[in-house]
């Protein structure tokens, strides 16, 4: 079925290029009560079209071309599409990308596990409109949706590793897969302790793209495929969205097959330890005291405070290759969450150009963070007695805290830190978003023309 989308508002001009018959149109919208306000959506029938095809009436009177309008606007029209369809767009004079990416993210469904899965919209659009970019980023972002969607038991760090493999093999992305005996002989303490309380053993796995490129970037994304906790065990509810506590690692994933699909010119080396964060008699215990891969220990107080440990060795690891720039981005802290809620990832940067030219990718995203301050004051909160730190400091500023233990494993290059345990997670805080991936891939876009001097 084809289906044209004309967009309206009180200013709506020449109609008689698009409509039938004037006096019916303004009868039938007044009758359904369409004004054109924003997201206003009604289907005309076609024998009112001109083109004779069914036809969606967008409202756009209060639409600028902000593309997260866009973008909203496009969820709406999507949603509003039950049947398998080619969208025509009539009449749009601004920015249709963002449009089509919305329209294309409506239709994502996680029904892997559902008897009745045969229910899903298939919307193409007319050959006259570009869409690659819009279906790449579909794809990588459904793809990072997925993996983080899928259930903690069936998700081992084997289908980790199988699911990376298989969106990286027709891409010019190398992928090497280190195993614990590979972590314990390079003094990965940090990823060794946390996994030791599961029976599904560790991994390490580094992504490379571009090696060759002038500019090089280190991407570390956590990894923890299911966080019980550990000793210092989560409550039942505190556990019912922990599968997407990997939510950084899949992250990663996503934002490098993008730049390989789109041949960015940056190199980027992704870095992702995959670990299960379980009690047993076999489980870090609080008090113990784990010793990271660039020799720095660190008193495990929590052991719920378990991702800073695993980055904390990816960090360093990442830190030795001397890229001209080192990102993560976890699911880190409840207290960004608390911050910032559901909707705005938090930054961190050692650096203000960096963080700059971070926030101007993220207008570009559709995606949302604010920048949190590195108040060095609070690095005595993670003092240790009988360590060089410890994992928590305290109650309060935990998500700066957090990022001030990251801090510790950079060795001094610069640095993007994003907590996104809120906006990874949709509203109902059991689904995934795939929040991250946008925002980091326009900043690597950005970087291959505005890098920052040293």
């Amino acid at each position: 079925m084809n289906i044209d989308l004309l967009f309206f508002d009180t200013t709506f001009e020449k109609k008689e290029e698009f409509i039938n018959n004037q006096e019916q149109f303004g009868e039938y919208i007044s009758t359904h009560s369409f004004k054109g306000k924003s997201n206003e959506l009604l289907f005309l029938p076609p024998s009112m079209s001109i083109t004779s095809n069914k036809t969606l009436l967008v409202g756009c009177e209060d639409i600028t071309n902000n593309n997260k309008e866009l973008l909203e606007l496009g969820y709406s029209i999507g949603n509003k599409l039950k049947e398998n369809c080619e969208l025509n767009i009539l009449n749009f004079q601004g920015e249709t990308e963002p449009i089509i990416l919305g329209i294309l993210l409506s239709k994502y469904n996680f029904d892997k596990y559902q008897s009745d899965n045969n229910n899903k919209v298939e919307i193409n659009f007319n050959d006259s409109l570009e869409t690659e970019p819009s279906l790449q980023k579909r794809d990588s972002l459904f793809w990072v949706k997925d993996l983080i969607n899928t259930p903690a038991f069936d998700r081992s760090p084997e289908y980790f590793i199988e699911q990376v493999e298989s969106i990286t093999s027709n891409k010019d992305i190398n992928v090497d897969v280190h195993n614990k005996e590979w972590l314990q002989k390079n003094n990965f303490g940090g990823v060794l302790g946390v996994s030791q309380g599961s029976v599904r053993e560790p991994y390490f796995l580094v992504g490379q793209y571009n090696p060759d490129a002038e500019i090089q970037i280190a991407l570390i994304g956590k990894g923890v495929l299911f966080d019980s906790g550990g000793l210092s065990l989560k409550s039942p509810s505190g556990m019912e969205t922990m599968k997407t506590d990997m939510s950084g690692a899949a992250t990663a994933w996503g934002t490098i097959n993008l730049l390989a699909q789109n041949n960015i010119p940056v190199g980027l080396t992704v870095y992702t330890p995959l670990v299960e964060n379980m009690p047993s008699g076999s489980a870090i215990r609080p008090g113990d005291v784990l010793t990271t891969r660039n020799g720095k220990t660190i008193e495990v107080l929590n052991t719920d405070a378990e991702g800073r440990l695993i980055m904390a060795d990816a960090l360093a690891y990442a830190a030795e290759k001397k890229p001209d720039i080192i990102c993560d981005v976890a699911t880190l802290t409840g207290a960004a969450v608390a911050a910032l809620g559901l909707d705005v990832g938090a930054l961190f940067s050692n650096d203000s150009e960096l963080e700059s030219l971070f926030m101007r990718g993220s207008e570009k995203s559709l995606e949302s963070y604010h920048p949190l301050p590195l108040h060095m004051d609070y690095k005595k909160l993670i003092e240790s007695d009988i360590a060089d730190m410890k994992n928590t400091g305290g109650r309060y500023g935990g998500a700066i805290t957090a990022a001030l233990i990251l801090e510790e494993f950079i060795d001094g290059n610069k640095w993007i830190h994003l907590d996104i345990a809120g906006p990874a997670r949709s509203d109902n805080r059991k689904g995934a978003t795939g929040f991250g991936v946008l925002g980091l891939y326009e900043f690597f876009k950005l970087m291959s023309t505005d890098l920052p001097e040293s």
